[in-house]
């Protein structure tokens, strides 16, 4: 755990939060696949903690820089999307396709906007 990591995870958790507030605001029905965002305490540590795990899988992977971050926040949040839908649900379509859509944009942009904040440069 170093400071790029801290800030990565503060930042990737941000991002998810106001994305998720967006596509709630735009009335998008794919939410039962991802977190939902309100103001609760909750709500805003779950998502710090959904951060540090993208923080953590994008410094597995490399990416540094936003379309490389992006391409892999969207692969992850995929994957975590679709073990959550079929866990959960089974094989319900839409509900498939909701994870694959919201893990795709969430974890995507996500990934994108961890790797355009400046770190301070250091360890």
């Amino acid at each position: 755990m170093d400071k790029n990591w801290v800030v990565g995870s503060v930042v990737a958790g941000v991002a998810m939060f106001v994305v998720n507030l967006i596509l709630g605001a735009i009335g998008v029905d794919l939410l039962s696949a991802s977190m939902g965002a309100a103001f609760t305490a909750n709500s805003i540590v779950g998502h710090l903690f959904a951060g540090a795990v993208l923080a953590t899988v994008l410094g597995w992977n490399g990416a540094s820089d936003a379309a490389g971050a992006g391409k892999a926040g969207a692969t992850f949040g995929v994957l975590l999307g679709l073990a959550g839908a079929i866990g959960g649900s089974g094989f319900e379509v839409m509900g498939l396709i909701g994870a694959i859509l919201t893990g795709a944009i969430v974890y995507g942009v996500s990934g994108a906007v961890m790797t355009m904040v400046p770190t301070g440069g250091g360890d």
